[in-house]
This record gives C-alpha cells, structure tokens and sequence, in this order.
C-alpha cells in the first residue's frame, strides 16, 4: 500500500476550522506528491485565533481566495485511496478530517492510519521528547515547524528512517515489525454536537 502523510492547521480552537492541508504520498520508493493548500474555513467555523497564527502564520487574508473543504477534498480524495495514512499525534488530525467532512457533509471511505509519534518513541527512545521538531532536527532535515508542508514530509521522514532501520519497505510489513496496529477513520469521533447548516454552495 502507498503512505500518506498529512497534516493540518486550524483557524481556531474548533478542529472544523482547517486552515491549511499539508499531504505527502510515498509509492513505489519515491516521494510522488508533496503539496501544502489552504482552505477557506466553514463561516460557522472562520474565525482566526492570535495564538494560532502566531504559530503558523496564516492569517484571513490568506485564505479568504482560497477553496472551501469540499473542493479540496475532491482534489486530494485520490491520494487517500489505497493508502495508510499517517500523522504526527495523528489523533488531532484525524479529528480535524472527520470534523469538516461532517460540517459539509462529506462521506469518506474507511482507511487505516498510524501515529508517528509512537513509531518515532520505538525507534528513538533516547530523543529528550518525540515532538516533531525534536525529531526532525535529529534526522536533520530542512524543517518549518507547523507550515503543513513541511510537517507532513517530516511525518514521511520518520517513516523512511523506520524503514531503514528495519530494513523493510513496505508500510503492512513495517508495522507488523514493530508491533504497531493500525486505527481506522471509521472510529474517529467527531467533537462538533451540532452540525451547521450545510451549505449548497459548499461555502
């Protein structure tokens, strides 16, 4: 199966206030897509907080041209078939995917993932924590902290030094390997009690 890494960044607080998607696809041995879009956030959901654009500097103004979710979900759908997803903390981000697929309706298919974070405590159990800046900056690579881009290519890293390690380079085999079990989109919860109106024109 291919590997997909992803990350988001949110407006707010709300994890159905993605501001930003980072997505990084490994087939075959190589790096195919590598792609950081942002989102326009749900009107219900717009609002930017200080403290999240201190930390990823994306501001309104930013994305006030950008797509709505919708339409970037049906530009990035293809790269989730056939995948094991990944992500740093991966529950955060799986929160924030289920989240805006119910604010706008969306049905995704059911896929597998896993979290970064502990495949990175099984290999590097001597790093001081298993944030991924700390990762990133052991593996030494060209990092921007919280640009959604970069993020998921450092997710990706991680799972390329895994594969080095063990030697394995398929993403079924290397989890097998290290004892890691899979979680499924399927079994997310999703946070928001009250779904908003949806909107025809998707926002």
């Amino acid at each position: 199966m291919r590997v997909l890494a992803i990350d988001f960044e949110t407006a707010n607080s709300s994890p159905a206030s993605a501001c930003s998607i980072g997505l990084s696809l490994f087939e075959d041995g190589e790096l195919t897509v590598s792609r950081e879009i942002l989102i326009r956030p749900h009107p219900r959901f717009s609002s930017f907080n200080y403290f999240n654009i201190q930390i990823h500097h994306i501001t309104p103004e930013m994305v006030a041209d950008a797509e709505s979710w919708p339409y970037v979900f049906n530009d990035i759908y293809r790269y989730f078939e056939d995948s094991v997803v990944i992500a740093h903390n991966a529950a955060f981000d799986l929160t924030v995917l289920r989240s805006m697929n119910t604010v706008y309706g969306i049905e995704m298919e059911d896929f597998p993932y896993l979290d970064t974070v502990a495949l990175s405590r099984r290999i590097y159990p001597f790093l001081a924590n298993h944030k991924l800046n700390t990762v990133a900056e052991y593996l030494n690579l060209d990092f921007n902290h919280h640009q959604a881009g970069s993020d998921a290519l450092a997710c990706l890293a991680i799972v390329e030094s895994a594969m080095d390690v063990y030697g394995v380079y398929e993403i079924e085999e290397l989890a097998e390997v290290m004892h890691l079990h899979y979680h499924y989109y399927a079994d997310v919860a999703c946070p928001l009690t009250k779904k908003p109106r949806r909107y025809d024109n998707w926002g």
